[in-house]
């Protein structure tokens, strides 16, 4: 990268204010990208109140797991699909037919008359949610300038936390009437809503598009990756030490295959050096790939560390989760309109400030310290939030020429095998600590201890990485 196609990293970048995100014929975007995070979330919240119902209705107890599962690794490859099915169809029927795919499979979840209908459903609807959340990115990517992206991205976080809020309510309403398809079928509008609006008023090419579009469709490499990270999952509820590290370390090698092959192939579907520390984007793909793992590793054991061990009620179990997740909002609404040197604080604070709430958990689980622990949970969530939505947008400004794109829509797939890893491997550390039947404080406590404790080594290498790519990341002005 040339001088010519860089500018310091402490130049400041004029601010832009939350109207003008809907000025200027962006008002249209905005609300299809807010709706598809929205949408995208609900369907991940929702369904883990309602499955008891659901199981009670159908049956298909032994595949209690699945719906939510089967979601998940679609999501992860629709992601990843963004790139090569929006150069086959444009961008505005891309993302269009994504929404429609979306709701033929929550139609096919609300009509479901048994288990495997409904998780073939579910898989359908998780490949076109990835497709949506990381066309979002993508849109956001080309449609948006630097400024904007923040203010848009900070607004994106606002909607997860609405939907945490939302979800229960929406799942728990259905479940309370017994009418568990009714929290599909009342989706259905909405989606059809974004659907047309998607057909009606995107553009067919974003301004950074390379104009040349791809014939070949990558099917094998996204068959490999799907293998790689279906072994993820389930590494993530079997219940042997042995089976979960061989499909753990499977999924590992699966998935450097799948990205190898990428890396040679013309069409790529992740960005090129996307494996790289050398390349901003690929530290950045790291670092979300990183903090990813051990964001979801706190909210996955602590219900079970405050019930077990701390014996408090599952009210406040939801109250320490939402602390979690709003101060990740309240840090991304809080530094989203920074910029220059303090967009720099921000993303190397962001990081130490999560190590530091994750050191004082692992110190305090086990103690009678819920009020540290609480506030320690709540800058966990802080630091990601005043770092993330920052590494978004300059890992955005950072993609190679032709690249814009792929690199978008690759955050949401990275960010999502993360989570698929920090869930797999925080039930190998705990049942290699003695988890045990998860009933006694003596054998929670130091099992979650030891999984915390362990989770500060890919949180440490996290903060070294965003130093480093605060060294090697530069803006590139616009073309």
């Amino acid at each position: 990268m040339s001088d010519k196609d860089t500018i310091d990293l402490e130049v400041e970048i004029p601010k832009a204010a939350w109207g003008d995100l809907f000025r200027a014929g962006r008002g249209i975007y905005s609300a299809l990208i807010i709706m598809g995070v929205c949408l995208h979330a609900l369907q991940i919240l929702v369904i883990s109140i309602v499955m008891p119902t659901v199981v009670a209705d159908i049956g298909g107890a032994d595949y209690y797991t699945w719906a939510a599962l089967l979601y998940t690794i679609g999501s992860i490859i629709g992601a990843a699909c963004v790139g090569p099915v929006w150069a086959f169809l444009g961008v505005r029927r891309g993302y269009g037919l994504s929404g429609f795919a979306f709701m033929i499979g929550t139609i096919g979840c609300a009509l479901s008359p048994d288990m495997l209908t409904l998780n073939i459903s579910r898989g359908i609807q998780g490949i076109a949610s990835g497709l949506v959340i990381g066309g979002g990115m993508a849109l956001i990517s080309g449609l948006f300038e630097e400024g904007l992206r923040k203010r848009l991205l900070a607004a994106y976080q606002g909607v997860w936390m609405v939907a945490q809020l939302m979800g229960p309510f929406i799942g728990g309403m259905f479940a309370q009437y017994g009418w568990w398809r009714g929290s599909f079928w009342s989706m259905v509008p909405i989606i059809l809503i974004f659907s047309i609006i998607a057909i009606r008023y995107l553009p067919d090419q974003l301004p950074n598009d390379d104009a040349v579009k791809k014939k070949h469709f990558p099917l094998l490499r996204l068959l490999i990756l799907s293998g790689g990270i279906f072994c993820v999952a389930l590494a993530g509820i079997v219940d042997t030490n042995l089976l979960r590290g061989l499909l753990i370390g499977s999924a590992i090698f699966i998935i450097w295959i799948a990205f190898k092959l990428d890396a040679r192939a013309e069409n790529r579907i992740y960005p090129s050096q996307a494996l790289s520390i050398f390349s901003p984007v690929g530290t950045a793909l790291w670092i979300m790939l990183l903090v990813g793992s051990v964001h979801t590793t706190v909210p996955l054991l602590l219900p079970l560390l405050l019930q077990v061990v701390h014996g408090v009620d599952p009210i406040y179990v939801g109250l320490v989760s939402l602390v979690i997740s709003g101060g990740w909002t309240l840090g991304t609404f809080a530094v989203s309109g920074w910029s220059g040197r303090k967009e720099i604080i921000a993303l190397w604070s962001g990081p130490l400030i999560m190590l530091a709430g994750l050191a004082t958990i692992a110190t305090t689980a086990q103690l009678d310290m819920l009020a540290v622990l609480t506030v320690a949970a709540f800058f966990m969530g802080f630091g990601v939030g005043i770092h993330n939505v920052h590494l978004l947008a300059r890992t955005m400004a950072s993609a190679k020429k032709g690249e814009e794109q792929i690199t978008a829509s690759a955050m949401p797939s990275i960010r999502s095998l993360g989570t698929a890893f920090g869930a797999a491997m925080a039930g190998l550390l705990t049942n290699f600590a003695g988890l045990g039947t998860a009933t006694k404080p003596e054998e929670v406590g130091p099992a979650v201890t030891f999984s915390y404790t362990f989770s500060l080594i890919p949180l440490t290498a996290a903060v070294l990485m965003m130093f480093w790519f605060l060294r090697i990341s530069a803006r590139k002005t616009e073309r």
